[in-house]
């Protein structure tokens, strides 16, 4: 059988191709025109754009449609002329036809449309029935009509002779637009287009049937459809029955006619024969259990309908179409079927297993179908002549061909209606000929036109990106009434064919006329133009999504017609600047919810202003920042609504960024398929039987012989399996998964694997250790069944591999069951150490990393870094996963014997995955036969460049060892402990991933290595926690706070778990917490000055209803909840509190979009916008304890403790010498003397030992620690009490110098400051002069005077507002509004508010600072490998003397940060 196609369209309007004979996806050209719906036969397609237009595609096609155009030049014989062309008032006209009866002239045959191309010119036809004319081609008659001979007669009174010109149909493998029903498509644009016949009885085979619905429910045929005119006559309206307008519409290749009208019933045409081609009568089918229906799929001997609620029925008792079916006589009011129908219509519907969004039915009855969860391609399978109902449906996956793909440019703006095709295009001639046929349609722009068409070669076109930089959006007023004409004669302008205006501009004015034409003037020369202008509606939404499959409710209609009786009230044109892209889309008001665009912006959108490239000072007058801040209400004025109170705050509140957690690409969501043109036998296809009989064959011979053999390795393993979607090729494809751990006796986890088994094409495996999984995330789409786990491999730290889930609960599973996988498998079940960086995502998920490594995980690291791979039995081939990749640093050594002397040659492969069509980036072949060693590399199924090199270190018969360590640019490769070959990289060493060894070789050992001890960024691994945070601060001693998006205060618990990491929560110290958000959206308008302010805009303004920057459409409706844990709290209202202030209804003034906005209406102010609130509270779990009910905004926990004393031992602690032993144990253990549960050394010298004066205790005994200073902190073990007899235990003479102790003794210089005397005065000066007792330089205010400080410093900002202040080591970061980071430059000890800021870069979100000084920060976008990413935790680097601002960033793995704490030197 020949390969034959189907097709199918995407999600972004893109049609791509499947033939039968291969297994890839193929894209059609794409013309700047996305497309809704597609309708194929053998050799052509029709298809709706989104436009509404109606386009057709001739493929497949070796012989050319040529068609011969014919006009008779008719004379009559008169005495006194002669022949001449006067001729009698009843004879035929001058140029007719060849009966006559039809006016021909030449100066009126035009091309159809423009897919045609003139041959030649026209010239006579020199034959007459076989015999040869003379020269002028005259043929003599008595009269009209009569028998025409080559000889001129005494009686011929009459002569005719015949004018051909032959056109050929040029728009072979392209998109050629059909006329509309009128002159200005918009008036009735189509609905549903669909394509069917070439099987009805007596009709010939290349007699096709087009039916189509248009916007208003009327039903059109196209006439004249057939293999020499693909695009057809004309349309005739086909009426129905009262009340019954269709919405879509089927037709098979039988002639059968089903449509469906608005209430969701059917209508069958009867009566469609050879001599009927359009039936006689409509009958009424009544859907399926009173389900209304969505679609319907006419095949040859079968039908089968969608409801609305997606599931799929098949209708039975058909029969085969007959042509007596053009015997019925019925009234045409559609009546209800009888039983002779039965036979065309059926007799019931049977429900069949699954749920599809649009279903397809091929020639011979093959089905496919569009999954209404995934979007995948379905096939039924089983389908026979016997068995039209088939068995399953059986997904399609099979990868998408993207390497001639161009890339998505968005549809043009919407234009005003165009006129009828007219004028001549004049320029220079060209002679090129038409050969080649038509070149393929460039879409142009040079303010008006939105495509070209060329007809000839050799023409110059502008590119599509530069006609959309260039592209101009226009008012309804700005073009006249049928489009604009170009420069020539308006007389020749004579073809009504009504097709869409498309002009054309060429760079160099080239001329457009038929190739082989001239400029001079000949019989009926046609010098049209051959460009056309198309334009889109404005009328209604042209998006994909407005009318993707079917429009049940009617919603479309009604805003059709709405916008037909005001079309400028209910929408006006928007641009969504998007990069380089520019899209036209109508924004509707706030009831009718135009469906939102769902692109992100490659910068951030947290700001009205665009991001700094440079210092603000340059973009903001300080004149502007005055006003701005001089109307912002201080929130300590008396007079404020914002004013602070204990337990409740009122803020105004800024909105922050929400970056995409996990970056997605543009997914292949397929939204419709045709297999009416495809072929495909059951044959072709697996039956269960032969698949059962495989797995039992399988099962008797792997599994049934080793059933008695007992497991040769004690231990335990468990594996948890699942299904999802695997993102592949391009597309998301169905996938199993596998999560299998292997444990001890002590059940540790001893390793954990993730494995992923799908199918592209071919069976497929993607192998993922734990060990390899730095950090796994999820992320929720609002309003749609998708719910994504992303796992962050370090190949690539920016961009994970995604796990796609139908349902949330399952996603939640996936991702706990993971991440305790990988925290069990590193052992991190603990308490985190003070050396730990926290992080935050926008979605308020918490993730830490600890940075502290003992000597015990260094040594276990180590350990695993050097392990020995499974090999089996050695036998070759041998494929083993490399679970760390192997970037440099890493090596690998395989030990092994080559064969005897009969050994042709072995290999061993670095490749990028486990399959044999992966990508090499190493291929080391020994070649015994030509005594050379080869080595190469594979790409994309080509090899690269042999590379030979000596073969003396190999021989055959010998043992060897081969070691290839990966370098930076090469790989080295040494033979038996001698440096051997250096082979520079080709591909990429991070994507290795497998190591294949096959050929005449046995394998003793493999010995893997990854590098231990490597502590890059972006290979640190990120653990979760449970909770919802809005900013999460840690300190010195593992102190940690939290703010929750309520401003909530919590603190760290120490536990792990709670939320959705179940497996790992420690109940007592996991608590229930709750916190709420706010939702925004904004309400745009622009002054009238007839009707005030208004949701009329310009073309070029933000949305009606919108985010805070304006870029994305985001009405109320269509604000959705993060998760299903998530629940509303209150309904929409407006906020009386946004930053800028608002006037009594919430208004915001400016003088245009976006400039600055003000809470009070100026003469100059033309736009105002105001901010919509409604509150979210979701439920959860985690290790956080809630503080009292203080509302905080920010807080800043410090990094090390103030006078810096060490801990007696000499560890690292870092804790104050006096009351840090209050606070908890040290890392040294030491004891307090005095007894206190702090457990911590309260002096230094005397507590662990002898103290420096040497004296020792007067009891004797052993605890060597009383002498005189030591006895003053209470009473030691020994007894000694006070001398003074107090009660407090301790000795008055330092204590009592600075204040009252407890024992009432006063201080001996009388002063007044009256602070606990023992240690306040030995940490600093106190206000009376005492010097700390044990003399340490601190020099600070002891207790309460040096942690509150004295006053408050006025520093200037820069010339935007600072949001954020990062302090450490002497250096002070700055973050601006508008995301510009500063550094204050001459900060001093004795001048700590330094002198100037310094601009440093833009594009930051947040900043944390250490107390070394390290600046770590959240940059809004960053450029990655596949395009820009946002929200990445980057660490400045280069800083130094001489380059203080530093020099880049060094980014971390995920995206989608919004916050990052650092503040903890950490041990890099």
């Amino acid at each position: 059988m020949p390969s034959s196609q189907i097709f199918a369209i995407n999600n972004q309007g893109r049609v791509y191709s499947l033939s039968t004979d291969q297994s890839v996806w193929r894209e059609l050209p794409y013309l700047g025109v996305e497309f809704k719906r597609v309708s194929a036969h053998e050799t052509v397609i029709w298809a709706l754009g989104g436009d509404h237009q109606v386009y057709v595609y001739v493929y497949g096609s070796s012989v050319p449609i040529r068609v011969c155009e014919e006009a008779y030049e008719n004379q009559r014989w008169n005495p006194i002329e002669g022949f001449s062309g006067v001729l009698l008032p009843s004879d035929r006209p001058s140029f007719s036809s060849e009966d006559g009866l039809t006016n021909r002239k030449i100066a009126d045959i035009t091309l159809p449309t423009l897919a045609w191309s003139w041959e030649s010119h026209w010239h006579l036809h020199h034959t007459h029935e076989g015999q040869a004319l003379d020269k002028e081609g005259w043929t003599y008659a008595v009269d009209f009509p009569r028998t025409y001979t080559a000889e001129k007669k005494w009686n011929s009174c009459v002569r005719r002779r015949k004018w051909v010109r032959y056109r050929r149909y040029v728009a072979l493998d392209t998109w050629s637009a059909v006329p509309p029903i009128h002159q200005d498509h918009t008036k009735e644009p189509f609905i549903d287009i669909t394509v069917g016949g070439g099987e009805v009885a007596g009709e010939d085979l290349d007699k096709l049937m087009v039916w189509g619905v248009t916007v208003f429910g009327r039903v059109m045929v196209r006439s004249g459809v057939d293999g020499t005119c693909p695009e057809g006559c004309s349309w005739q309206h086909i009426p129905t029955p009262p009340e019954r307008d269709v919405t879509t519409v089927g037709v098979g290749r039988s002639g059968r006619v089903w449509s469906v009208t608005w209430d969701g019933t059917i209508l069958v045409r009867t009566g469609v024969t050879r001599d009927a081609p359009t039936g006689v009568d409509w009958i009424v089918v009544e859907p399926p259990n009173g389900s209304p229906l969505q679609q319907v799929a006419v095949g040859t001997k079968s039908v089968w309908a969608l409801t609305r609620d997606h599931k799929v029925w098949f209708r039975r008792g058909l029969q085969a179409s007959k042509e007596a079916a053009s015997e019925h006589n019925r009234s045409g009011n559609g009546t209800s079927q009888s039983k002779a129908d039965t036979g065309t219509t059926g007799n019931s519907w049977l429900e069949m297993v699954g749920m599809l969004n649009m279903i397809s039915v091929g020639p011979n009855d093959q089905v496919w179908g569009i999954g209404s969860e995934d979007y995948n391609l379905l096939i039924r399978t089983g389908i026979t002549e016997t068995e039209l109902t088939g068995r399953t449906w059986r997904p399609i996956c099979l990868p998408i061909d993207v390497s001639v793909t161009p890339e998505p440019t968005p549809s043009p703006s919407p234009a005003p209606s165009p006129g009828p095709l007219s004028k001549v295009t004049s320029g220079r001639e060209s002679n090129t000929p038409v050969d080649g046929g038509l070149k393929k349609l460039e879409p142009q722009c040079d303010g008006e036109s939105l495509l070209s068409v060329q007809s000839s070669d050799g023409e110059d076109f502008q590119s599509m990106a530069t006609a959309m930089d260039n592209l101009k959006l226009l008012d309804n007023s700005a073009s006249p009434p049928g489009g604009a004409v170009s420069a020539g004669d308006e007389s020749e302008n004579k073809n009504n064919t009504g097709l869409p205006n498309l002009q054309l501009k060429p760079k160099d004015e080239a001329n457009v006329t038929g190739a082989g034409e001239k400029n001079e003037t000949s019989p009926g020369h046609d010098s049209r133009d051959s460009s056309i202008k198309i334009r889109y509606p404005e009328d209604y939404p042209s998006s994909l999504s407005s009318s993707v499959v079917s429009d049940p409710g009617g919603e479309f209609i009604s805003s059709f017609q709405a916008s037909e009786s005001s079309p400028v009230a209910n929408g006006v044109i928007a641009v969504s600047v998007e990069g380089n892209k520019s899209k036209g889309q109508l924004v509707e008001g706030e009831a009718q919810g135009v469906p939102e665009e769902d692109r992100q912006s490659t910068k951030s959108d947290r700001t009205e202003e665009q991001t700094h490239e440079g210092p603000p000072s340059m973009q903001h007058s300080s004149g502007e920042w005055s006003e701005s801040r001089l109307r912002h209400v201080s929130s300590s004025s008396a007079g404020s609504e914002a004013g602070l109170g204990r337990g409740s705050l009122v803020v105004t509140r800024e909105e922050k960024p929400e970056y995409n957690v996990i970056p997605f690409q543009a997914e292949h969501l397929w939204l419709w398929i045709s297999g009416g043109g495809c072929w495909v036998s059951a044959n072709n296809m697996p039956r269960c039987a032969e698949v059962l009989q495989k797995l039992h064959w399988r099962h008797n011979k792997e599994i049934k012989p080793f059933e008695g053999y007992e497991e040769a390795v004690e231990g335990s393993s468990w594996a948890i399996r699942g299904q999802c979607r695997w993102w592949a090729g391009g597309q998301l494809v169905p996938a199993t998964l596998e999560l299998t751990m292997v444990g001890s006796r002590r059940s540790e986890v001893q390793d954990a694997t993730l494995v992923v088994h799908y199918n592209l094409g071919s069976a497929k495996t993607v192998e993922i250790s734990c060990c390899a999984i730095l950090m796994s995330v999820i992320s929720v789409e609002p309003g749609t069944a998708k719910s994504v786990v992303g796992i962050y491999h370090p190949s690539e730290p920016l961009h994970p591999k995604a796990l796609v889930f139908s349902a949330e609960t399952d996603a939640e599973d996936w991702l706990n069951h993971i991440s305790n996988a990988c925290n069990q498998f590193r052992g991190l079940t603990g308490r985190p150490s003070s050396y730990t960086v926290w992080a935050v995502t926008t979605r308020g998920d918490v993730y830490l990393h600890d940075c502290s490594v003992t000597e015990e995980e260094l040594r276990a690291e180590s350990v695993a870094a050097h392990k020995h791979l499974p090999i089996g039995s050695g036998a070759t081939p041998v494929t083993l996963l490399l679970d760390r990749g192997f970037r440099p640093g890493c090596f690998i050594s395989v030990s092994g014997k080559i064969h005897d002397k009969k050994a042709d040659q072995f290999h061993i492969n670095l490749q990028t995955s486990r399959g044999t069509d992966a990508n090499i980036a190493l291929h080391l072949n020994p070649r015994f036969s030509i005594n050379a060693a080869v080595l190469n590399t594979k790409k994309k199924g080509h090899w690269g460049h042999e590379v030979k090199t000596d073969l003396s270190a190999m021989t055959p018969g010998a043992h060897c060892e081969i070691s290839i360590v990966c370098d930076d640019k090469d790989f080295k490769i040494s033979v038996n402990d001698k440096f051997w070959y250096s082979f520079n990289h080709r591909l990429s060493a991070a994507d290795i991933t497998h190591v294949v060894i096959r050929g005449s070789i046995t394998v003793d050992s493999v010995t893997y290595n990854h590098g231990a001890g490597e502590r890059q960024l972006n290979e640190w691994y990120w653990r979760g926690l449970g909770g919802h945070c809005l900013r999460v601060e840690s300190g010195a001693g593992g102190v940690t706070w939290a703010i929750s998006h309520d401003y909530h205060v919590y603190t760290y618990t120490g536990a792990t778990g709670g939320g959705l990491y179940k497996g790992s929560s420690n109940d007592s110290d996991v608590n229930i917490m709750s916190d709420v958000r706010h939702m925004y959206v904004w309400e745009n308008q622009r002054w009238n000055p007839v009707t005030g302010f208004t949701h009329r805009g310009l073309p070029t303004d933000r949305h009606t209803w919108s985010d805070q920057t304006g870029r994305h459409h985001r009405t109320q409706e269509g604000t959705k909840l993060p998760s299903r844990h998530w629940s509303w709290m209150s309904e929409w209202c407006v906020d009386y509190h946004t930053p800028g202030g608002v006037d009594r209804e919430g208004w915001q003034y400016a003088t245009d979009f976006p400039l600055s906005y003000h809470g009070h209406r100026y003469m100059t102010d033309l736009v105002r916008r105001r901010r919509w609130v409604r509150k979210c509270c979701i439920s959860t779990s985690g290790p956080w304890q809630q503080m009292e009910k203080v509302a905080l905004v920010n807080l800043s926990v410090s990094g090390e403790s103030e006078c810096g004393c060490e801990c007696e031992s000499g560890c690292k602690c870092k804790l104050e010498c006096e009351y840090e032993s209050k606070c908890g144990e040290s890392e040294c253990g030491c004891e307090c003397e005095s007894g206190c549960k702090c457990k911590l050394e309260c002096e230094y010298e005397s507590k662990c030992g002898e103290s420096e004066c040497g004296c020792e205790c007067e009891s004797g005994c052993k605890c060597k620690l009383e002498c005189e200073y030591e006895s003053k902190c209470g009473e030691s073990e020994c007894g000694c009490e006070c001398e003074s007899g107090c009660k407090c235990k301790l000795e008055c003479e330092y204590e009592s110098k600075c204040g009252e102790s407890e024992c009432g003794c006063e201080c001996e210089s009388g002063c007044k400051c009256k602070l606990e005397c023992e240690y306040e005065s030995k940490c600093g000066e106190s206000e009376c002069g005492c010097e700390c007792e044990s003399g340490c330089k601190c020099k600070l205010e002891c207790e309460y005077e040096s942690k509150c400080g004295r006053q408050w410093v006025n520093v200037d900002a820069p010339n935007q507002p600072l949001l954020e202040i990062g302090a450490g080591a002497g250096i002070v970061w700055g973050l601006e509004r508008g995301g510009g980071l500063y550094r204050r430059t001459n900060v001093l000890p004795l001048f700590p508010e330094g002198t100037s800021w310094e601009w440093v870069c833009g594009n930051v979100a947040s900043i944390s600072v250490g107390a070394d000084g390290t600046l770590w920060a959240v940059l809004d976008s960053f450029d990655s490998d596949k395009g820009p990413v946002q929200g990445v935790i980057a660490r400045r680097v280069g800083v130094s003397h001489d380059c203080p601002v530093g020099t880049s960033w060094e980014h971390t793995l995920g995206t989608g940060w919004s916050h990052v704490s650092a503040r903890v030197p950490l041990p890099l």
